[in-house]
């Protein structure tokens, strides 16, 4: 099983490479954030063998699932949970896909720090821990992957001293994040590479920044334990960061064994 996940900051700029990549990977799921658009055209993956889900809007949010396998069941926002917020419904969705729980998920960015935005990710990323503790168990299958606009930990920034405090690498984001890992989430990655550096998913478009490779590490597959152990192999797709007009940020590609 494959499964991969790419912030493509835009859908409709990125139409092509999105297709590229499913002809190149065949994914049995691809999990999008950032759409930017209200619907997602679906016969060109239909012809390719598969479903499209997707919650998005006319903003800059907007997330997706390309499948493989039909869901059973999809989960909206925190809608599942009780609560009603009308960003969430286009940041978090979900399906159920046999005994597979498949999450895409785009957080906020939160700039600038301490501002309500801020807290409001803070936030987010609790309710994203409250869904799973109401919903579900470690024990499930479960991939959340997606756009988290945190960098975990030190080796996951190319600078962190000139980077820490600033957003998306300081200690309420890295706490946070961690809370939501304690539930009995693995971060794909790090199951395979412990401590390896320089492995970023996000670089500026200014400043050579992918060229010198000064990135952060955003974009993650986090997974529970069972599937930890099923865990093959897992890469950042720096082709496609590299092509023209590229998205900022570079598909994560992880493979399972079913």
């Amino acid at each position: 099983m494959k499964v991969i996940t790419w912030n493509v900051n835009s859908y409709n700029i990125r139409k092509s490479q999105i297709l590229t990549l499913i002809s190149e990977k065949s994914p049995d799921f691809l999990l999008l954030q950032e759409t930017k658009t209200d619907k997602l055209e679906e016969s060109p993956y239909r012809n390719l063998g598969y479903k499209v889900y997707h919650a998005g809007g006319k903003g800059r949010n907007g997330v997706a699932i390309i499948s493989k396998r039909e869901a059973e069941k999809l989960f909206i926002g925190f809608e599942a949970i009780g609560e009603e917020d009308p960003q969430a419904k286009e940041r978090i969705l979900g399906g159920k896909f046999g005994e597979l729980y498949i999450f895409s998920i785009y957080v906020p960015n939160g700039s600038p720090v301490g501002s309500d935005y801020f807290f409001y990710k803070i936030q987010f990323i609790y309710k994203l821990r409250e869904m799973l503790e109401k919903l579900f168990t470690p024990e499930d299958l479960i991939v959340l992957g997606g756009d988290f606009n945190v960098a975990p930990e030190p080796e996951d920034v190319y600078d962190p001293i000139l980077l820490e405090g600033q957003i998306c690498f300081n200690e309420r984001e890295r706490k946070a994040f961690k809370y939501l890992l304690e539930w009995g989430l693995y971060d794909a990655l790090r199951v395979k590479y412990p401590n390896k550096k320089g492995i970023f998913t996000w670089w500026d478009y200014q400043f050579s920044a992918f060229k010198k490779n000064l990135g952060m590490r955003l974009d993650h597959l986090l997974i529970t334990k069972p599937l930890s152990e099923r865990l093959r192999e897992i890469e950042v797709d720096l082709k496609t960061r590299g092509l023209p007009k590229p998205s900022d940020h570079a598909p994560v590609i992880a493979d399972f064994l079913d």
